[in-house]
């Protein structure tokens, strides 16, 4: 065995498609499939080069998982590798012999799997476990995969999750009210402030909810209960006013449905609205528009032949044809 060592990064990386997990891998061009990962550079460590590689090759920004703790462990665990091992490599372009890598294999999530923030150097997939035994991945990937999905849903989870807050969640239900209150008032009692009153509540709002999140985090279903976390996600998805802010609450939101905090319809919703802000088109066709007709249709959409199995993965009850019949008979 050879004496020349190099320290590579390796990340199993995972997303939740609603209520399901799948598990990220490249097409790099020497062939088959592999999970994300490459070489530590100068300067860098394990950690950083694991983010820098998934960012080059996927275009996701992930975000690394720590390794299991015991039930009940009282102290935050930092996110770091799983495992390290050598693994012999032939010679290649940094190695013009056989040598080692020592591996460090790191476990990490995407909150947002259908939105990557940059351009991939490699095809990209996300599969689910069923797929695995059936791709051109080496041994090792498939037998760290499928140990991987086992766990995944308890490593993603919230470590140390907050006590219940009753008085947040009593002033979300308030809020929530008074959001309604002004945006179902029917058309013949709105007068010509209607807009003007629904702003005011909108940015008083957003400012309550902006100190929330710098003090407390995404008030998700175990700081506040389902019901108020509607609320959160409520008041956020009619922050258009102030769009970064919204994106913020996106980013949070879609963090919390990763851990299994927060409802995967609500982050399809405001994945949708943050999308259209930006010029992009939807995802999961949940925002209508007036066509020239003046009749409400969704909103451009990504890949409308794909929509409803999206809608699906997500929870959605209805598909996307079902939905629009639904909103259309609404009385606006």
């Amino acid at each position: 065995m050879t004496d020349v060592v190099h320290v590579t990064a390796s990340v199993f990386l995972f997303a939740r498609f609603g209520s399901a997990w799948r598990m990220c891998v490249i097409a790099p061009r020497i062939g088959g499939e592999l999970a994300p990962g490459g070489h530590v550079d100068d300067g860098e460590s394990p950690e950083q080069a694991a983010l820098r590689e998934v960012l080059e090759e996927t275009g996701h920004r992930a975000r690394l998982l720590a390794p299991p703790a015991p039930a009940g462990y009282p102290h935050p665990v930092v996110p770091s590798a799983w495992h390290v091992a050598d693994i012999s490599a032939s010679a290649d372009s940094r190695a013009p012999h056989r040598h080692l890598h020592r591996d460090h294999i790191f476990v990490g999530v995407v909150d947002r799997p259908l939105s990557p923030g940059a351009e991939p150097e490699h095809p990209t997939r996300w599969v689910p476990a069923a797929d695995l035994p059936a791709l051109d991945i080496p041994h090792d990937t498939l037998v760290m995969g499928r140990a991987l999905f086992e766990v995944i849903e308890s490593a993603a989870a919230l470590r140390l999750p907050p006590a219940y807050d009753e008085a947040l969640a009593a002033e979300l239900l308030r809020r929530k009210e008074t959001d309604q209150a002004v945006r179902l008032l029917p058309a013949a009692e709105r007068g010509e402030d209607w807009a003007v009153r629904m702003g005011q509540v909108d940015r008083d709002n957003t400012a309550w909810l902006r100190e929330v999140l710098a003090d407390r985090g995404w008030p998700g279903w175990a700081m506040v209960g389902p019901r108020a976390a509607l609320s959160s996600w409520l008041i956020a998805q009619h922050a258009d006013l102030d769009p970064d802010f919204q994106k913020q609450c996106l980013e949070l939101l879609a963090a919390a449905f990763t851990a299994g905090d927060a409802d995967p319809c609500h982050a399809a919703m405001l994945e949708d609205r943050v999308r259209l802000s930006r010029g992009r088109p939807q995802l999961f066709g949940t925002q209508m528009r007036p066509d020239a007709d003046g009749v409400e249709a969704p909103a451009p959409i990504e890949d409308p032949a794909t929509v409803d199995e999206r809608r699906a993965l997500w929870g959605f009850d209805q598909s996307l044809a079902e939905y629009v019949q639904s909103f259309q008979a609404v009385d606006r």
